[in-house]
Protein backbone atom coordinates (compact mmCIF):
# COMPACT_ATOMS: atom_id res chain seq x y z
CA UNK A 1 0.00 0.00 0.00
CA UNK A 2 1.18 3.74 -0.87
CA UNK A 3 1.64 6.00 2.24
CA UNK A 4 -1.42 8.47 2.35
CA UNK A 5 -1.78 12.22 3.47
CA UNK A 6 -0.85 12.90 6.66
CA UNK A 7 -4.23 14.19 8.86
CA UNK A 8 -3.17 17.78 10.14
CA UNK A 9 -5.85 18.88 12.83
CA UNK A 10 -7.04 21.82 12.06
CA UNK A 11 -6.65 24.79 14.64
CA UNK A 12 -9.34 25.93 16.70
CA UNK A 13 -10.47 28.83 16.01
CA UNK A 14 -13.78 30.40 18.07
CA UNK A 15 -17.63 30.62 16.24
CA UNK A 16 -17.86 33.08 13.32
CA UNK A 17 -21.42 34.43 15.02
CA UNK A 18 -22.28 36.77 12.06
CA UNK A 19 -21.22 34.08 9.58
CA UNK A 20 -23.12 31.37 11.65
CA UNK A 21 -26.54 33.22 11.85
CA UNK A 22 -26.17 34.26 7.95
CA UNK A 23 -25.87 30.03 7.45
CA UNK A 24 -28.94 29.80 9.21
CA UNK A 25 -30.68 32.31 7.54
CA UNK A 26 -29.73 30.92 4.27
CA UNK A 27 -31.79 27.39 5.53
CA UNK A 28 -34.50 29.38 6.43
CA UNK A 29 -34.79 31.46 3.31
CA UNK A 30 -35.72 28.10 1.71
CA UNK A 31 -38.77 28.37 3.61
CA UNK A 32 -39.63 31.89 3.86
CA UNK A 33 -43.97 31.42 3.38
CA UNK A 34 -44.24 28.70 6.24
CA UNK A 35 -41.83 30.90 8.52
CA UNK A 36 -44.32 34.04 7.66
CA UNK A 37 -47.60 31.61 8.93
CA UNK A 38 -45.10 30.89 11.64
CA UNK A 39 -44.50 34.37 12.53
CA UNK A 40 -48.23 35.27 12.50
CA UNK A 41 -49.06 32.48 14.18
CA UNK A 42 -46.67 33.87 17.09
CA UNK A 43 -48.01 37.16 17.53
CA UNK A 44 -51.86 36.19 17.74
CA UNK A 45 -50.82 33.78 19.99
CA UNK A 46 -49.13 36.16 21.96
CA UNK A 47 -51.45 39.34 21.55
CA UNK A 48 -54.42 37.42 23.06
CA UNK A 49 -52.45 36.13 25.99
CA UNK A 50 -50.81 39.32 26.26
CA UNK A 51 -54.58 41.08 26.53
CA UNK A 52 -55.80 38.66 28.71
CA UNK A 53 -54.49 40.25 32.10
CA UNK A 54 -55.86 43.06 31.47
CA UNK A 55 -59.19 41.73 31.76
CA UNK A 56 -58.66 39.47 34.77
CA UNK A 57 -57.45 43.19 35.99
CA UNK A 58 -61.18 44.35 35.17
CA UNK A 59 -62.38 41.33 36.67
CA UNK A 60 -60.70 42.01 39.77
CA UNK A 61 -61.55 45.36 40.12
CA UNK A 62 -64.97 44.43 39.77
CA UNK A 63 -64.96 41.82 42.54
CA UNK A 64 -63.12 44.51 45.10
CA UNK A 65 -65.55 47.13 44.36
CA UNK A 66 -68.86 44.75 44.44
CA UNK A 67 -67.59 43.36 48.00
CA UNK A 68 -66.77 47.23 48.83
CA UNK A 69 -70.65 47.86 47.84
CA UNK A 70 -71.71 44.90 49.86
CA UNK A 71 -69.69 46.12 53.23
CA UNK A 72 -70.62 49.66 52.90
CA UNK A 73 -74.21 48.68 51.37
CA UNK A 74 -74.19 50.95 48.98
CA UNK A 75 -74.58 48.40 45.55
CA UNK A 76 -73.78 44.81 44.82
CA UNK A 77 -71.43 42.75 42.64
CA UNK A 78 -72.17 43.25 39.07
CA UNK A 79 -72.31 39.54 38.18
CA UNK A 80 -73.08 39.74 34.65
CA UNK A 81 -69.48 42.23 33.79
CA UNK A 82 -67.84 39.33 35.41
CA UNK A 83 -69.44 36.55 33.83
CA UNK A 84 -68.94 38.58 30.19
CA UNK A 85 -64.89 39.38 31.44
CA UNK A 86 -64.66 35.66 32.43
CA UNK A 87 -65.97 33.92 29.22
CA UNK A 88 -64.03 36.32 26.79
CA UNK A 89 -61.06 35.46 28.59
CA UNK A 90 -61.73 31.77 28.56
CA UNK A 91 -61.97 32.23 24.58
CA UNK A 92 -58.84 34.31 24.18
CA UNK A 93 -56.32 31.29 26.11
CA UNK A 94 -58.67 28.62 23.89
CA UNK A 95 -57.38 31.20 20.74
CA UNK A 96 -54.47 31.30 21.71
CA UNK A 97 -53.32 28.06 22.18
CA UNK A 98 -54.55 27.13 18.95
CA UNK A 99 -51.99 29.52 17.38
CA UNK A 100 -49.21 28.85 19.52
CA UNK A 101 -49.98 24.99 18.29
CA UNK A 102 -50.24 25.90 14.78
CA UNK A 103 -46.90 28.10 15.31
CA UNK A 104 -45.02 24.95 16.74
CA UNK A 105 -46.76 22.72 13.56
CA UNK A 106 -45.05 24.78 11.18
CA UNK A 107 -41.72 25.71 12.70
CA UNK A 108 -41.37 21.85 13.29
CA UNK A 109 -42.14 21.31 9.41
CA UNK A 110 -39.50 23.51 8.79
CA UNK A 111 -36.68 22.33 11.16
CA UNK A 112 -37.21 18.80 9.83
CA UNK A 113 -37.01 19.49 5.98
CA UNK A 114 -34.12 21.42 6.97
CA UNK A 115 -32.34 18.27 8.95
CA UNK A 116 -33.38 16.39 5.60
CA UNK A 117 -32.01 18.98 3.21
CA UNK A 118 -28.56 19.02 5.12
CA UNK A 119 -28.19 15.58 5.29
CA UNK A 120 -28.96 15.35 1.66
CA UNK A 121 -26.23 17.82 1.03
CA UNK A 122 -23.66 16.02 3.48
CA UNK A 123 -23.55 12.56 1.59
CA UNK A 124 -23.88 14.27 -1.92
CA UNK A 125 -20.50 16.36 -0.67
CA UNK A 126 -18.96 12.75 0.55
CA UNK A 127 -19.53 11.60 -2.95
CA UNK A 128 -18.25 14.51 -4.32
CA UNK A 129 -14.49 15.47 -2.45
CA UNK A 130 -11.72 15.01 -3.90
CA UNK A 131 -9.61 11.55 -2.34
CA UNK A 132 -7.05 13.82 -0.28
CA UNK A 133 -10.00 15.96 1.50
CA UNK A 134 -11.66 11.75 1.84
CA UNK A 135 -8.82 10.83 3.81
CA UNK A 136 -8.48 14.32 5.55
CA UNK A 137 -11.28 13.99 7.91
CA UNK A 138 -11.89 11.06 9.87
CA UNK A 139 -14.96 8.94 9.36
CA UNK A 140 -16.47 9.26 13.03
CA UNK A 141 -15.96 13.01 12.87
CA UNK A 142 -18.37 13.08 9.80
CA UNK A 143 -20.58 10.66 11.00
CA UNK A 144 -21.07 13.18 13.81
CA UNK A 145 -21.77 16.63 11.80
CA UNK A 146 -24.60 14.59 10.14
CA UNK A 147 -25.74 13.12 13.08
CA UNK A 148 -25.34 15.22 16.19
CA UNK A 149 -24.29 18.72 14.84
CA UNK A 150 -27.78 17.91 12.46
CA UNK A 151 -29.83 17.25 15.24
CA UNK A 152 -28.43 20.02 17.36
CA UNK A 153 -29.15 22.45 14.54
CA UNK A 154 -32.39 21.00 14.07
CA UNK A 155 -33.32 21.17 17.74
CA UNK A 156 -31.83 24.87 18.18
CA UNK A 157 -34.08 26.28 15.11
CA UNK A 158 -37.31 24.84 16.76
CA UNK A 159 -37.05 25.94 20.34
CA UNK A 160 -34.83 29.14 19.56
CA UNK A 161 -37.10 30.35 17.30
CA UNK A 162 -40.34 29.86 19.03
CA UNK A 163 -39.41 30.57 22.31
CA UNK A 164 -36.96 33.63 20.98
CA UNK A 165 -40.25 35.26 18.23
CA UNK A 166 -42.54 34.65 21.17
CA UNK A 167 -40.13 36.32 23.40
CA UNK A 168 -39.89 39.51 21.52
CA UNK A 169 -43.18 39.97 20.70
CA UNK A 170 -44.23 39.94 24.42
CA UNK A 171 -42.05 42.43 25.31
CA UNK A 172 -43.20 44.32 22.66
CA UNK A 173 -46.53 43.72 24.15
CA UNK A 174 -46.23 43.59 27.19
CA UNK A 175 -44.45 46.99 27.51
CA UNK A 176 -47.73 48.67 25.49
CA UNK A 177 -49.75 47.17 27.90
CA UNK A 178 -48.23 48.49 30.67
CA UNK A 179 -48.00 51.62 29.54
CA UNK A 180 -51.60 51.82 29.33
CA UNK A 181 -51.45 51.07 32.55
CA UNK A 182 -48.76 53.56 34.63
CA UNK A 183 -46.03 55.38 32.56
CA UNK A 184 -43.97 55.31 36.02
CA UNK A 185 -44.13 51.60 36.81
CA UNK A 186 -43.58 50.61 33.12
CA UNK A 187 -40.23 52.80 33.08
CA UNK A 188 -39.19 51.37 36.15
CA UNK A 189 -39.28 48.21 34.70
CA UNK A 190 -38.14 48.56 31.72
CA UNK A 191 -34.68 50.39 33.17
CA UNK A 192 -33.61 46.86 34.18
CA UNK A 193 -33.64 45.62 30.34
CA UNK A 194 -30.12 47.22 29.65
CA UNK A 195 -28.77 45.56 32.63
CA UNK A 196 -30.11 42.08 31.55
CA UNK A 197 -28.85 42.28 28.32
CA UNK A 198 -25.25 43.29 29.40
CA UNK A 199 -25.48 40.10 31.85
CA UNK A 200 -26.45 38.02 28.74
CA UNK A 201 -23.49 39.53 26.54
CA UNK A 202 -20.84 38.51 28.49
CA UNK A 203 -21.91 35.39 29.25
CA UNK A 204 -22.71 34.56 26.27
CA UNK A 205 -19.61 35.67 24.69
CA UNK A 206 -17.58 33.97 27.26
CA UNK A 207 -19.32 31.08 26.92
CA UNK A 208 -19.49 30.51 23.15
CA UNK A 209 -16.21 28.54 22.50
CA UNK A 210 -16.84 26.03 25.04
CA UNK A 211 -20.30 24.95 22.75
CA UNK A 212 -17.93 24.73 19.53
CA UNK A 213 -14.40 23.18 21.51
CA UNK A 214 -17.82 20.22 22.63
CA UNK A 215 -18.93 19.39 19.18
CA UNK A 216 -15.35 19.28 18.50
CA UNK A 217 -14.20 16.72 20.94
CA UNK A 218 -17.39 14.89 20.35
CA UNK A 219 -16.49 14.39 16.73
CA UNK A 220 -13.10 13.20 17.51
CA UNK A 221 -14.17 10.84 20.26
CA UNK A 222 -17.41 9.16 17.79
CA UNK A 223 -14.68 8.79 15.58
CA UNK A 224 -12.60 6.85 17.86
CA UNK A 225 -15.64 4.92 18.97
CA UNK A 226 -15.60 3.85 15.10
CA UNK A 227 -12.02 2.83 15.08
CA UNK A 228 -12.52 0.71 17.91
CA UNK A 229 -15.58 -0.93 17.01
CA UNK A 230 -14.56 -1.27 13.43
CA UNK A 231 -10.93 -2.78 14.52
CA UNK A 232 -11.99 -4.47 18.31
CA UNK A 233 -10.69 -7.90 17.11
CA UNK A 234 -6.98 -6.47 16.34
CA UNK A 235 -7.24 -4.50 19.96
CA UNK A 236 -8.09 -8.17 21.79
CA UNK A 237 -5.69 -10.04 19.90
CA UNK A 238 -3.12 -7.31 21.00
CA UNK A 239 -4.64 -6.94 24.35
CA UNK A 240 -4.66 -3.29 23.84
CA UNK A 241 -8.04 -2.96 25.78
CA UNK A 242 -6.71 -0.96 28.49
CA UNK A 243 -4.95 1.48 26.22
CA UNK A 244 -7.34 1.81 24.17
CA UNK A 245 -9.49 2.49 26.90
CA UNK A 246 -7.23 5.20 28.48
CA UNK A 247 -7.53 7.02 24.60
CA UNK A 248 -11.31 6.79 25.03
CA UNK A 249 -11.34 8.38 28.60
CA UNK A 250 -8.69 10.94 28.07
CA UNK A 251 -10.94 12.07 24.28
CA UNK A 252 -14.00 11.81 26.77
CA UNK A 253 -12.63 13.92 29.64
CA UNK A 254 -12.13 16.71 27.11
CA UNK A 255 -15.26 16.51 25.78
CA UNK A 256 -16.51 16.32 29.56
CA UNK A 257 -14.73 19.32 30.47
CA UNK A 258 -16.06 21.52 27.42
CA UNK A 259 -19.77 20.04 27.91
CA UNK A 260 -19.82 21.23 31.92
CA UNK A 261 -18.14 24.36 31.47
CA UNK A 262 -20.43 25.44 28.96
CA UNK A 263 -23.77 24.64 30.58
CA UNK A 264 -22.42 25.64 33.43
CA UNK A 265 -21.57 29.38 32.21
CA UNK A 266 -24.73 29.75 30.63
CA UNK A 267 -26.81 28.12 32.90
CA UNK A 268 -25.20 31.35 35.02
CA UNK A 269 -28.05 33.61 32.94
CA UNK A 270 -30.74 32.08 34.82
CA UNK A 271 -29.90 33.01 38.03
CA UNK A 272 -29.01 36.04 37.40
CA UNK A 273 -32.24 37.57 35.51
CA UNK A 274 -34.59 35.75 38.93
CA UNK A 275 -32.46 38.12 41.05
CA UNK A 276 -33.07 41.27 38.70
CA UNK A 277 -36.61 39.81 38.05
CA UNK A 278 -37.62 39.74 42.25
CA UNK A 279 -35.83 43.37 42.21
CA UNK A 280 -38.31 44.37 39.92
CA UNK A 281 -41.00 42.84 41.59
CA UNK A 282 -40.02 44.90 45.04
CA UNK A 283 -39.98 48.23 43.25
CA UNK A 284 -43.16 48.00 41.77
CA UNK A 285 -44.71 47.12 45.05
CA UNK A 286 -43.39 50.09 46.20
CA UNK A 287 -44.51 52.40 43.77
CA UNK A 288 -48.00 50.52 42.88
CA UNK A 289 -49.16 51.04 46.82
CA UNK A 290 -48.23 54.61 46.68
CA UNK A 291 -50.48 54.75 43.49
CA UNK A 292 -53.27 53.20 44.84
CA UNK A 293 -52.79 55.37 47.47
CA UNK A 294 -52.81 58.80 45.73
CA UNK A 295 -56.12 56.54 43.73
CA UNK A 296 -53.96 56.94 40.14
CA UNK A 297 -54.91 53.19 39.81
CA UNK A 298 -56.95 50.56 40.92
CA UNK A 299 -56.40 47.48 43.02
CA UNK A 300 -56.86 45.27 39.90
CA UNK A 301 -54.39 47.51 37.87
CA UNK A 302 -52.29 46.69 40.06
CA UNK A 303 -52.43 42.80 39.77
CA UNK A 304 -52.32 43.20 35.99
CA UNK A 305 -49.18 45.24 36.37
CA UNK A 306 -47.67 42.17 38.22
CA UNK A 307 -49.11 39.96 35.50
CA UNK A 308 -47.59 42.22 32.89
CA UNK A 309 -44.17 42.48 35.11
CA UNK A 310 -44.22 38.83 35.20
CA UNK A 311 -45.00 38.22 31.32
CA UNK A 312 -42.18 41.42 30.41
CA UNK A 313 -39.58 39.28 32.39
CA UNK A 314 -40.00 35.79 31.28
CA UNK A 315 -39.12 36.15 28.04
CA UNK A 316 -36.04 37.65 28.97
CA UNK A 317 -35.16 34.88 31.23
CA UNK A 318 -36.29 32.39 28.03
CA UNK A 319 -34.13 33.98 25.87
CA UNK A 320 -30.97 33.62 28.64
CA UNK A 321 -32.29 29.78 28.77
CA UNK A 322 -32.15 29.47 25.43
CA UNK A 323 -29.01 30.77 24.78
CA UNK A 324 -26.82 27.36 24.88
CA UNK A 325 -29.01 26.19 22.55
CA UNK A 326 -28.61 28.99 20.15
CA UNK A 327 -24.93 28.73 20.60
CA UNK A 328 -24.84 25.06 20.32
CA UNK A 329 -27.03 25.32 16.98
CA UNK A 330 -24.50 28.29 15.83
CA UNK A 331 -21.50 25.90 16.52
CA UNK A 332 -23.48 22.75 14.92
CA UNK A 333 -23.99 25.40 11.51
CA UNK A 334 -20.16 26.11 11.47
CA UNK A 335 -18.97 23.02 11.43
CA UNK A 336 -22.13 21.76 9.21
CA UNK A 337 -21.09 24.93 6.71
CA UNK A 338 -17.45 24.17 6.87
CA UNK A 339 -17.86 20.71 5.59
CA UNK A 340 -20.55 21.46 2.76
CA UNK A 341 -17.97 24.36 1.83
CA UNK A 342 -14.88 22.34 0.96
CA UNK A 343 -14.44 22.39 -2.58
CA UNK A 344 -15.66 19.54 -4.87
CA UNK A 345 -13.43 17.55 -7.33
CA UNK A 346 -12.99 19.16 -10.47
CA UNK A 347 -14.20 17.59 -13.43
CA UNK A 348 -14.27 20.55 -15.82
CA UNK A 349 -14.04 17.90 -19.44
CA UNK A 350 -17.73 16.51 -20.55
CA UNK A 351 -15.97 13.86 -23.01
CA UNK A 352 -16.95 10.78 -23.23
CA UNK A 353 -14.70 7.77 -23.30
CA UNK A 354 -16.10 4.73 -24.36
CA UNK A 355 -13.80 1.75 -24.93
CA UNK A 356 -10.01 1.59 -25.41
CA UNK A 357 -8.74 1.11 -28.69
CA UNK A 358 -5.44 1.06 -28.53
CA UNK A 359 -3.07 1.65 -25.44
CA UNK A 360 -2.72 3.58 -21.98
CA UNK A 361 0.44 5.41 -21.80
CA UNK A 362 1.95 7.02 -18.80
CA UNK A 363 4.87 9.49 -20.26
CA UNK A 364 7.39 10.68 -17.17
CA UNK A 365 4.96 10.78 -14.60
CA UNK A 366 5.94 12.12 -11.23
CA UNK A 367 3.41 12.38 -8.38
CA UNK A 368 3.41 13.16 -4.54
CA UNK A 369 1.00 13.85 -1.98
CA UNK A 370 2.99 16.03 -0.21
CA UNK A 371 4.53 18.83 -2.35
CA UNK A 372 8.21 18.13 -0.43
CA UNK A 373 7.94 14.49 -0.83
CA UNK A 374 7.17 12.41 -4.47
CA UNK A 375 5.72 8.88 -4.39
CA UNK A 376 6.08 8.21 -8.15
CA UNK A 377 8.85 10.20 -10.18
CA UNK A 378 9.49 10.02 -14.01
CA UNK A 379 7.51 7.23 -14.31
CA UNK A 380 6.74 5.98 -18.15
CA UNK A 381 5.25 2.59 -19.47
CA UNK A 382 2.55 1.46 -22.03
CA UNK A 383 0.32 -0.97 -21.80
CA UNK A 384 -1.05 -2.32 -25.25
CA UNK A 385 -4.87 -2.91 -25.13
CA UNK A 386 -5.78 -6.71 -23.68
CA UNK A 387 -2.55 -6.98 -22.14
CA UNK A 388 -1.60 -8.01 -18.42
CA UNK A 389 0.49 -5.81 -16.42
CA UNK A 390 1.77 -6.88 -13.31
CA UNK A 391 3.44 -4.00 -10.66
CA UNK A 392 5.26 -5.51 -8.18
CA UNK A 393 7.56 -3.87 -5.58
CA UNK A 394 8.38 -3.41 -1.68
CA UNK A 395 5.26 -1.96 -0.07
CA UNK A 396 5.10 1.72 -0.15
CA UNK A 397 7.46 1.48 -2.93
CA UNK A 398 3.76 3.00 -4.87
CA UNK A 399 2.24 0.26 -6.50
CA UNK A 400 -1.78 1.56 -5.88
CA UNK A 401 -0.49 4.67 -6.25
CA UNK A 402 -0.26 4.27 -9.81
CA UNK A 403 -3.80 3.02 -10.68
CA UNK A 404 -5.19 5.89 -8.22
CA UNK A 405 -3.50 7.84 -10.75
CA UNK A 406 -5.03 6.48 -13.02
CA UNK A 407 -8.55 6.38 -11.82
CA UNK A 408 -8.11 10.04 -11.07
CA UNK A 409 -8.91 9.78 -7.86
CA UNK A 410 -5.44 12.10 -7.98
CA UNK A 411 -4.28 14.40 -10.24
CA UNK A 412 -0.03 14.09 -11.38
CA UNK A 413 2.17 16.95 -10.58
CA UNK A 414 3.89 16.12 -13.86
CA UNK A 415 3.86 14.34 -16.87
CA UNK A 416 1.14 12.92 -18.69
CA UNK A 417 -1.43 9.75 -19.14
CA UNK A 418 -2.85 8.51 -21.78
CA UNK A 419 -5.35 6.75 -23.32
CA UNK A 420 -5.02 6.13 -27.24
CA UNK A 421 -2.58 9.66 -27.55
CA UNK A 422 -5.57 12.06 -25.60
CA UNK A 423 -4.52 12.99 -21.92
CA UNK A 424 -7.11 11.28 -19.75
CA UNK A 425 -7.41 14.94 -18.35
CA UNK A 426 -9.48 15.81 -21.77
CA UNK A 427 -11.88 12.85 -20.16
CA UNK A 428 -15.03 13.69 -17.90
CA UNK A 429 -14.09 11.84 -14.88
CA UNK A 430 -17.22 9.48 -14.57
CA UNK A 431 -16.63 8.58 -17.80
CA UNK A 432 -13.19 7.46 -17.46
CA UNK A 433 -14.28 5.65 -14.61
CA UNK A 434 -17.00 3.40 -15.99
CA UNK A 435 -14.31 1.71 -17.84
CA UNK A 436 -12.75 0.55 -15.22
CA UNK A 437 -13.48 -2.42 -12.74
CA UNK A 438 -11.54 -2.47 -9.28
CA UNK A 439 -11.02 -5.49 -6.79
CA UNK A 440 -8.74 -3.95 -3.70
CA UNK A 441 -6.56 -5.69 -0.85
CA UNK A 442 -9.46 -4.75 1.70
CA UNK A 443 -12.54 -6.12 0.48
CA UNK A 444 -15.66 -3.85 1.09
CA UNK A 445 -19.20 -5.27 1.05
CA UNK A 446 -22.34 -3.72 2.37
CA UNK A 447 -25.11 -4.84 4.82
CA UNK A 448 -27.47 -6.74 2.43
CA UNK A 449 -27.96 -10.06 0.96
CA UNK A 450 -24.80 -11.93 -0.71
CA UNK A 451 -27.36 -11.48 -4.27
CA UNK A 452 -27.16 -7.98 -3.80
CA UNK A 453 -23.28 -7.49 -3.07
CA UNK A 454 -22.77 -9.19 -6.36
CA UNK A 455 -25.18 -7.65 -8.23
CA UNK A 456 -23.70 -4.02 -7.49
CA UNK A 457 -20.99 -4.52 -9.91
CA UNK A 458 -24.06 -4.48 -12.42
CA UNK A 459 -27.60 -3.59 -11.22
CA UNK A 460 -29.27 -4.98 -14.34
CA UNK A 461 -27.60 -8.27 -13.99
CA UNK A 462 -30.03 -11.60 -14.01
CA UNK A 463 -30.00 -14.06 -11.35
CA UNK A 464 -28.27 -16.77 -13.97
CA UNK A 465 -25.68 -13.72 -14.48
CA UNK A 466 -24.96 -13.79 -10.99
CA UNK A 467 -24.57 -17.62 -10.28
CA UNK A 468 -22.47 -17.71 -12.72
CA UNK A 469 -20.07 -15.09 -11.77
CA UNK A 470 -20.10 -16.69 -8.42
CA UNK A 471 -19.19 -20.38 -10.13
CA UNK A 472 -16.51 -18.48 -11.92
CA UNK A 473 -14.55 -17.70 -9.11
CA UNK A 474 -15.61 -20.71 -6.90
CA UNK A 475 -17.96 -18.37 -4.50
CA UNK A 476 -20.87 -20.79 -5.45
CA UNK A 477 -20.29 -24.22 -3.47
CA UNK A 478 -20.22 -21.95 -0.18
CA UNK A 479 -23.03 -19.56 -0.65
CA UNK A 480 -25.41 -22.36 -1.31
CA UNK A 481 -23.81 -23.82 1.76
CA UNK A 482 -25.13 -20.97 3.96
CA UNK A 483 -28.42 -20.84 5.58
CA UNK A 484 -30.33 -19.17 3.43
CA UNK A 485 -27.79 -19.14 0.55
CA UNK A 486 -27.90 -16.18 -2.03
CA UNK A 487 -30.23 -14.73 0.34
CA UNK A 488 -27.95 -14.60 3.34
CA UNK A 489 -27.22 -11.37 4.97
CA UNK A 490 -24.07 -10.18 5.77
CA UNK A 491 -23.69 -8.30 9.09
CA UNK A 492 -22.23 -4.48 9.35
CA UNK A 493 -18.71 -5.75 9.23
CA UNK A 494 -19.55 -8.97 6.93
CA UNK A 495 -17.65 -10.72 9.61
CA UNK A 496 -20.18 -13.71 9.54
CA UNK A 497 -18.38 -14.84 6.59
CA UNK A 498 -13.98 -15.62 6.16
CA UNK A 499 -12.26 -12.76 4.86
CA UNK A 500 -11.24 -14.85 1.86
CA UNK A 501 -15.08 -15.51 1.24
CA UNK A 502 -15.58 -11.67 1.37
CA UNK A 503 -12.74 -11.80 -1.42
CA UNK A 504 -14.55 -13.76 -4.02
CA UNK A 505 -17.38 -12.04 -3.77
CA UNK A 506 -15.69 -8.83 -4.87
CA UNK A 507 -14.50 -10.75 -7.45
CA UNK A 508 -17.14 -11.93 -8.53
CA UNK A 509 -19.10 -8.37 -8.13
CA UNK A 510 -16.08 -7.30 -10.62
CA UNK A 511 -16.81 -10.05 -13.13
CA UNK A 512 -20.65 -9.14 -13.31
CA UNK A 513 -19.60 -5.28 -14.36
CA UNK A 514 -18.28 -6.38 -17.63
CA UNK A 515 -15.37 -3.56 -17.63
CA UNK A 516 -12.79 -2.73 -19.87
CA UNK A 517 -10.54 -1.93 -17.94
CA UNK A 518 -9.53 -4.33 -14.38
CA UNK A 519 -7.29 -3.61 -11.76
CA UNK A 520 -6.22 -6.02 -9.10
CA UNK A 521 -4.58 -4.98 -6.22
CA UNK A 522 -3.56 -7.56 -4.25
CA UNK A 523 -6.64 -9.53 -4.99
CA UNK A 524 -6.15 -12.95 -3.62
CA UNK A 525 -3.85 -11.75 -0.29
CA UNK A 526 -6.54 -13.13 1.76
CA UNK A 527 -7.20 -16.42 -0.01
CA UNK A 528 -5.57 -19.67 0.91
CA UNK A 529 -2.81 -21.41 -1.76
CA UNK A 530 -5.53 -23.41 -3.81
CA UNK A 531 -8.26 -20.94 -3.81
CA UNK A 532 -6.20 -18.56 -4.80
CA UNK A 533 -5.02 -20.94 -7.73
CA UNK A 534 -8.71 -21.76 -8.86
CA UNK A 535 -9.53 -17.73 -8.76
CA UNK A 536 -6.46 -17.17 -10.91
CA UNK A 537 -7.89 -19.76 -13.79
CA UNK A 538 -11.23 -17.86 -13.50
CA UNK A 539 -9.16 -14.62 -13.82
CA UNK A 540 -7.76 -15.70 -16.94
CA UNK A 541 -10.56 -16.28 -18.72
CA UNK A 542 -11.96 -13.00 -17.29
CA UNK A 543 -9.33 -10.95 -18.17
CA UNK A 544 -8.97 -12.43 -22.29
CA UNK A 545 -9.44 -8.78 -24.14
CA UNK A 546 -8.83 -6.99 -21.15
CA UNK A 547 -6.64 -4.61 -19.60
CA UNK A 548 -5.57 -5.60 -16.78
CA UNK A 549 -3.30 -4.19 -14.12
CA UNK A 550 -2.65 -6.95 -11.47
CA UNK A 551 -0.69 -5.56 -7.94
CA UNK A 552 0.56 -8.48 -6.55
CA UNK A 553 3.12 -9.67 -3.60
CA UNK A 554 3.11 -12.79 -4.29
CA UNK A 555 5.19 -13.48 -7.90
CA UNK A 556 3.81 -16.69 -8.04
CA UNK A 557 0.77 -15.11 -9.41
CA UNK A 558 1.81 -13.04 -12.30
CA UNK A 559 4.03 -15.92 -14.31
CA UNK A 560 1.54 -15.32 -17.34
CA UNK A 561 1.60 -11.13 -17.19
CA UNK A 562 2.44 -9.92 -20.43
CA UNK A 563 5.00 -7.29 -19.00
CA UNK A 564 5.61 -6.95 -15.50
CA UNK A 565 7.02 -3.74 -14.03
CA UNK A 566 9.47 -3.52 -11.11
CA UNK A 567 8.76 -0.37 -8.90
CA UNK A 568 11.64 0.95 -6.10
CA UNK A 569 10.97 4.09 -4.35
CA UNK A 570 8.55 5.40 -7.09
CA UNK A 571 10.92 4.40 -10.36
CA UNK A 572 10.96 1.50 -12.57
CA UNK A 573 13.98 -0.69 -11.88
CA UNK A 574 13.08 -3.73 -13.94
CA UNK A 575 10.58 -4.58 -16.80
CA UNK A 576 9.82 -7.18 -19.18
CA UNK A 577 7.48 -10.57 -19.05
CA UNK A 578 8.81 -13.87 -16.11
CA UNK A 579 11.25 -15.01 -18.50
CA UNK A 580 13.10 -11.65 -19.57
CA UNK A 581 13.08 -10.87 -15.55
CA UNK A 582 14.20 -14.00 -14.66
CA UNK A 583 17.50 -13.90 -17.09
CA UNK A 584 18.03 -10.16 -15.56
CA UNK A 585 18.42 -12.39 -12.47
CA UNK A 586 17.92 -9.11 -10.89
CA UNK A 587 15.23 -7.74 -8.28
CA UNK A 588 12.37 -10.01 -9.93
CA UNK A 589 14.77 -13.30 -10.23
CA UNK A 590 16.13 -12.68 -5.92
CA UNK A 591 12.41 -12.09 -5.32
CA UNK A 592 11.12 -15.09 -6.67
CA UNK A 593 13.62 -17.70 -5.23
CA UNK A 594 13.29 -15.84 -1.87
CA UNK A 595 9.37 -16.37 -1.91
CA UNK A 596 10.08 -19.99 -3.14
CA UNK A 597 11.84 -20.78 -0.48
CA UNK A 598 9.37 -19.65 2.03
CA UNK A 599 6.83 -21.58 0.88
Amino acid sequence: MSPRPIRRKPPEKPVDNRKAIKNILSLLKDHKYRLILTVICAILSTAFTIVAPLLIGQATTIIYNGITNITNHTGSLDFTSLFNILIMVSILYVVSGIFSYLQSYFLIKIATKISYDLREKLMDKITNLPMEKVEENKRGDILSRITNDIDSLQHGITQSFIQLTTAVITLIGVFIMMLSINIWMTLATIILIPIAFLVIRFITKYSQSYFLKQLVHKGSLNAQIEETFTGHDIIRAFNQEEISMEKFEGDNEKWFDQEWKSQFYSSLNGPLMNFISNFAYVVIAVLGAIFVLEKAITVGDILAFFQYVQSFTRPIQQITRVMNQIQTAMAASERIFEFLELEDEENPSTKQITEIKEEITFENVSFGYTPDEKIIKNLSFNVKKGQKIAIVGETGAGKTTIVKLLMRFYDIDSGSIKIDGVDIKEYDKHSLRSLVGMVLQDSWLFSDTIESNIRYGNLEASDDEIIEASKQVYADNFIRQLPEGYQTELNEDSDNISHGQKQLLTIARTIISTKEVLILDEATSSVDTRTEKLIQKAMDKLMENKTSFIIAHRLSTIRNADKIIVIENGEIIEQGNHEELLAKKGYYFNTLNAQSKEH
